[in-house]
């Protein structure tokens, strides 16, 4: 019985096909499939919630680094640059810099003029800790490397404020090289420690300070020009200069800048 319904199907399938060859059905006629509908494509608002919708993450990411590398770079540029960099640096607990930072960095501003002329006078205080009492290796090794790296080759700073004893270990490793200026010939009456560091106790620095207990071995220093030792760039030179002067307004007692000695 299929066989027969197959069969008549077939043939009148073949009618048709040649009815349409002769011209006698229109194409129109014939039974079209149906296809599948085409979505249309949003536009407008909707194209963007749809975009957000698919890829809202990658937005999330793209937008954090932008802010951050933003931040950064915006930081990089209006970032104050000091009018002087000072290495802070104490080989032992006893001298008690560390405490005394703020004050110790307030009250170089007192004696500092504002060399780039932008209305405000910064002293940038670098403190490294030379003291070996804490056992701590890695710390020991950091501010080690921050001292030699930094300090003592790359010469950023061309003031230093420091025990006696970072002066020993410095000369005991560069056999007492004239690694200071020499200043006692133009301050031959001020109390100076080789010739080179003025003692803080004999200025009116640790009044300014509030450092009544300020050791007798802390004094500032101005590194010397010499050949085989880096630190000797066109910058280094400018802070060279302005370390001269802050160091001669200490020990002639010349206030530049009043200000920094009214905080509490």
């Amino acid at each position: 019985m299929a066989d027969k319904d197959d069969e008549q199907r077939l043939l009148q399938e073949r009618r048709e096909l040649l009815k349409l060859k002769q011209g006698i059905i229109e194409g129109s006629d014939i039974i079209q499939r149906d296809e599948p509908e085409e979505i249309p494509r949003p536009t407008g608002i909707k194209a963007v919630e749809n975009f957000f919708y698919h890829y809202k993450w990658y937005v999330v990411l793209i937008a954090f680094f932008t802010i951050v590398f933003g931040y950064m770079i915006v930081q990089a540029v209006t970032r104050e640059k000091p009018d002087l960099n000072v290495a802070v640096i104490s080989s032992a607990a006893e001298s008690g810099i560390y405490p005394k930072l703020n004050d110790i960095e307030r009250t170089l501003e007192k004696y500092c003029p504002d060399f780039d002329g932008n209305g405000n006078v910064h002293v940038q205080v670098n403190f490294i800790d030379l003291n070996t009492s804490s056992g701590n290796i890695e710390y020991i090794d950091t501010n080690r490397q921050k001292f030699q790296s930094i300090e003592l080759f790359g010469g950023e700073s061309q003031m230093w404020l420091c025990d006696y004893g970072v002066i020993e270990e410095l000369y005991s490793a560069y056999e007492k090289i004239d690694f200071f200026v020499d200043f006692s010939g133009e301050y031959p009456d001020a109390k100076l420690i080789d010739d080179r560091g003025l003692v803080l106790n004999d200025t009116d620095f640790t009044e300014y300070a509030r450092w009544s207990t300020c050791p007798d071995d802390v004094a500032v220093y101005v590194r010397e020009v010499f050949e085989n030792m880096t630190g000797n760039s066109k910058q280094a030179q400018e802070q060279r200069e302005r370390a001269l002067t802050v160091y001669r307004n200490l020990a002639s007692g010349i206030v530049v800048n009043e200000e920094a000695t009214e905080e509490s």
